[in-house]
């Protein structure tokens, strides 16, 4: 008894260890800057009408600032250049009110988006919050189109192999459900390149699959085989829960075990 005791003690003490290390966000402020907690800089805030008011919601992408976070990054000769951050992002996304006021309506604290920094502490295994032009402007990185939520994610290996992710929210029943993702993998072999798209609609229940192989010398390709099928999906895809390995999962759950 007296163990059971303790063992329901120590997941107490694990439960508000972790509550205690998240952050509190005001659920209503009158500016943006009011959701950046002490310690945390705003990376990004995009401007665009989400809810279909004709009213211009904030997409803010915020970062731990703790210096003690950078990952020095070298090149092949063991030469440093560059310093990168690791530190965690968080995406909140704000609605503005008739009264120009700011209400907290998402908010994803899960690793959907990390930083390079962390992407290069994972070895490339997950990808990273970037412009998908692969440049430092993380702005290009988030778009508000036809009040619906654009966020772009990609790596690329130090093998030159290259994946790249967009994810599409729509506001839906009061949470921002994922309504498209799309996928694009490149393989860079010694004689060809091998290219994987994926592109999921979750409204219409579809995917759409390609697979290219490209000779490297011709340019010609070698292969292309295209198909499109019908998913039994039930869940629902919500922002606040993603994580960086969701889109590996969707892929394995609706691709390779069909």
């Amino acid at each position: 008894m007296k163990k059971k005791v303790l063992f329901f003690s120590f997941l107490l003490f694990l439960f508000y260890s972790f509550d205690l290390l998240a952050e509190n966000f005001p659920q209503k402020a009158n500016k943006v800057e009011d959701f950046i907690p002490k310690a945390w800089k705003s990376v990004v805030i995009k401007e665009g009408d989400l809810n279909n008011d004709n009213i211009k919601d904030v997409v803010l992408v915020i970062q731990k600032d703790d210096p003690d976070n950078a990952v020095p990054l070298f090149n092949a000769y063991e030469d440093l250049i560059d310093i990168i951050d690791a530190n965690q992002m968080i995406i909140l996304v704000l609605f503005k009110d008739k009264n120009s006021q700011y209400n907290l309506v998402a908010k994803n604290e899960k690793d959907f988006i990390i930083s390079a920094g962390k992407a290069v502490e994972e070895l490339a295994k997950i990808e990273m919050f970037i412009s998908h032009n692969f440049d430092k402007d993380l702005s290009k990185a988030i778009s508000i189109e036809n009040n619906t939520l654009h966020i772009f994610t990609a790596i690329r290996n130090s093998y030159g192999d290259l994946n790249l992710s967009e994810y599409v929210f729509k506001y839906k029943n009061n949470k921002f459900e994922l309504v498209s993702l799309k996928s694009f993998s490149e393989e860079i072999h010694s004689s060809y390149e091998t290219k994987y798209s994926f592109s999921f609609d979750f409204l219409s229940k579809k995917v759409k699959i390609e697979s290219l192989v490209v000779d490297s010398k011709t340019n010609k390709n070698l292969t292309d085989n295209k198909k499109e099928k019908t998913l039994n999906i039930a869940e629902k895809y919500i922002l606040d829960d993603l994580t960086g390995t969701t889109k590996s999962k969707i892929i394995k759950k609706y691709i390779y075990d069909k």
